[in-house]
């Protein structure tokens, strides 16, 4: 795992530039669903790994930033925050071309649906090859939730075993023959059918000679790249179009956030809604905040001025950071910190840098 760890914590450090510590990292990749951790990932364009690793402990993220310093990778700058030194920057370069994951995946919008897929899916081409087989198996998920799902999906369609098996097949080749071949290979032997049990990733890792979380991570940039494809064509997918609809949300707010954001639709200001919702005005800001860096569309015109908001991202850029104090301190005490956070959420939603 731990050449894997590493380049994760160095990418995410590289991206943090010292402006956050450990506790992001760790905050990021096990995907903590906070205003703060949401933002970050927009600010800093760590999406992708969002949610990614989120059986992460405290321990292991603190155990590789030390082994990275002691390979003088990483030098300390404050309370658990890093930069890469020259080492490095150089390390990562050197590993990024082997991490294919970041190409698709995606676990901003992803993160929280992609094992219900994966149950979905998994369960659904098992059940299908028994039935075609006429044998009676013991599903390969004891997920209640999906068992009925796939019972339901398979009974709501005039079909015969073999038709949905040679429609299935057709639909997983085309799929996947935009993937690499070890790509294709590693789901489909993770894959159960009616002769064979799915392989662990304990066991795809062997047999490719990687460690068990870059397994882990190809496996989800792959669902990830299923996901999004079929939503995107659900024509050309229509049996596993089905699998997944349900299931992506386009924006990932907090409950409480979108709480906030549905009165914002009904014309509420700031004001209002805090005291509708009986919460402090800065709750509220949070939560525009929020929604400004997740919502493709959200305007932010209300509540900060064009003039205001070329100067905030000129002295963000001049500056080379995202430090709230700094940029203030550039720009005038006039600018609050809210209007400040408010642009750098929608310079990260709208890709600006």
């Amino acid at each position: 795992m731990d050449r894997t760890l590493h380049f994760l914590l160095l990418f995410c450090l590289q991206r943090f530039n010292g402006e956050r510590s450990l506790s992001a990292v760790y905050h990021l990749l096990s995907g903590k669903k906070s205003a703060q951790t949401l933002q970050d990932s927009k600010w800093f364009r760590l999406e992708k790994l969002f949610g990614a690793y989120k059986d992460v402990s405290g321990y292991e993220l603190e155990k590789a930033a030390a082994e990275l310093m002691t390979d003088q990778c990483l030098s300390l700058v404050g309370d658990r925050s890093y930069v890469l030194t020259e080492k490095g920057d150089e390390q990562l370069e050197r590993w990024l071309p082997s991490a294919r994951f970041l190409q698709h995946l995606n676990g901003f919008l992803y993160h929280s649906v992609d094992t219900l897929f994966w149950y979905r899916l998994s369960l659904f081409v098992q059940t299908i090859s028994n039935l075609v087989h006429k044998c009676r198996f013991e599903p390969i998920h004891r997920h209640e939730a999906t068992f009925e799902w796939v019972k339901r999906y398979i009974f709501s369609q005039k079909r015969t075993a073999s038709e949905w098996a040679h429609a299935l097949y057709n639909e997983l080749v085309d799929l996947l023959t935009a993937l690499s071949d070890e790509e294709a290979e590693m789901l489909t032997l993770r894959l159960t059918s009616f002769e064979r049990i799915g392989w662990t990733n304990e066991q795809l890792a062997a047999f490719f000679n990687k460690d068990s979380l870059y397994i882990q991570l190809m496996l989800q940039h792959v669902l990830h790249y299923m996901m999004e494809r079929l939503v995107r064509d659900a024509a050309s997918f229509p049996i596993l179009h089905a699998l997944a609809r349900d299931l992506v949300s386009p924006v990932s707010l907090t409950r409480s956030a979108q709480k906030t954001y549905e009165w914002l639709q009904s014309q509420k200001d700031i004001e209002e809604i805090a005291r509708i919702r009986g919460l402090k005005r800065s709750t509220i800001e949070d939560h525009i905040v929020e929604i400004a860096a997740n919502v493709p569309g959200f305007s932010i015109e209300p509540f900060v001025d064009e003039k205001t908001r070329r100067n905030v991202m000129k002295a963000t850029k001049e500056l080379g950071t995202k430090q709230l104090r700094k940029i203030r301190e550039a720009v005038g005490d006039h600018v609050s910190y809210f209007e400040i956070r408010l642009i750098l959420a929608k310079a990260g939603e709208a890709g600006e840098s």
